[in-house]
């Protein structure tokens, strides 16, 4: 019996060791990766476009969709948060990474019916050839990147979660939040690098 316990131990340990090193190698890539300038059209029938968005401090960017149970327990806090952080200078966005042809409700049309049926404060992209999502090597929906401006370029500095409870927004540590407050403050992000769940987005080559 003690014999299967030092077993299960050592196999833990392993495994935690291995997510740590995920972590460290996911952090290497990640953080500080620059997105080059990206436009994409948006549910309302704009254009949206990160060339001209120098006014903003950071942005908030949120890979989500319509057809994802998970991604859409988040529309209140989403737009809670463009609400409350848009006047600190951080901008929120969602962009639609779903590939449509698998999905009929991924849509831009049916973006446009979702938008205006949760009132969706803020601008919700579609990334039709995914170019935007392998740029930032998103994974699931919902997923959330911080950016930051510096210089002359836009740099990641958080990748992963709004929050850690979906159904209970009340009892959640909002990591989201947290990134953005620890920017506006100018204090290092605790936790950079949080592992996303969601619906994997599917990407077609």
């Amino acid at each position: 019996m003690k014999k299967l316990f030092y077993v299960y131990m050592i196999f833990f340990i392993l495994i935690s060791l291995s997510i740590s090193e995920i972590n460290a190698k996911e952090k290497q890539s990640i953080i500080n990766r620059v997105i080059k300038p990206f436009s994409a059209p948006t549910a309302l029938g704009t254009l949206f476009s990160l060339q001209d968005k120098d006014e903003y401090a950071a942005i908030a960017v949120v890979f989500t969709c319509n057809h994802c149970p998970f991604a859409n327990l988040y529309t209140d806090r989403l737009n809670a948060f463009y609400q409350e952080y848009l006047p600190k200078g951080v901008l929120l966005i969602a962009i639609n990474p779903m590939d449509s042809i698998l999905y009929e409700d991924e849509t831009l049309s049916n973006m446009k019916t979702k938008a205006l049926k949760d009132n969706f404060l803020f601008p919700y992209l579609q990334d039709a050839d995914q170019s935007i999502a392998k740029a930032f090597s998103a994974d699931f929906t919902p997923q959330v990147y911080l950016l930051l401006k510096r210089h002359s370029t836009w740099n990641i500095v958080y990748k992963g979660i709004i929050d850690d409870n979906g159904k209970s927004p009340e009892i959640a540590r909002k990591y989201l939040k947290e990134a953005a407050d620890s920017l506006l403050s100018q204090r290092p992000i605790k936790d950079s690098i949080v592992q996303s769940f969601g619906c994997k987005i599917i990407y077609r080559n």
